[in-house]
């Protein structure tokens, strides 16, 4: 792998590739009308943040150190909400690989290839159920989740 190559990893495919999970999550959650939606991409100082369609974006300054999605209802989510929550992330991921294995096949370069294995990295990772102190994957919410149903 070139450095180019790596460096475009690091800094575009990831982030973007973090922010289109995290945006099947904010969807699954106005799929079941949440109240309020957050999507955070990365650690650090906020260096942007703007409101759109009850949903707060916030950019911090480490962009490219993972992201996260939230949200908040009057009422309490119902299992089967829960799992249209969590699955919205790696659903989301798997569409996008499929997209850049469509553009692939039309324009292939190694950048989209980079990108197309990185969403299928992200959608397969999240859907393995494991929790971390208190980080919990989205296979682990779901099956949490069927498993209060």
């Amino acid at each position: 792998m070139d450095i180019y190559l790596f460096v475009y990893l690091i800094l575009v495919a990831a982030p973007i590739g973090t922010v289109i999970h995290e945006l099947g999550h904010v969807l699954g959650a106005t799929l079941v009308r949440a109240d309020m939606t957050t999507l955070t991409i990365g650690t650090g100082r906020i260096i942007g943040r703007f409101v759109f369609k009850k949903t707060v974006y916030t950019i911090r300054l480490f962009y490219f150190l993972g992201g996260m999605a939230g949200s908040r209802r009057k009422d309490p989510y119902l299992p089967g909400e829960q799992i249209t929550i969590a699955s919205g992330g790696p659903l989301m991921s798997l569409a996008a690989a499929g997209a850049c294995f469509c553009l692939y096949n039309v324009f292939s370069n190694k950048y989209l290839l980079v990108l197309l294995l990185f969403n299928l990295w992200v959608a397969g990772v999240n859907i393995i159920p494991f929790r971390y102190k208190e980080k919990k994957s989205d296979g682990y919410t779901i099956c949490m989740a069927v498993r209060n149903k």
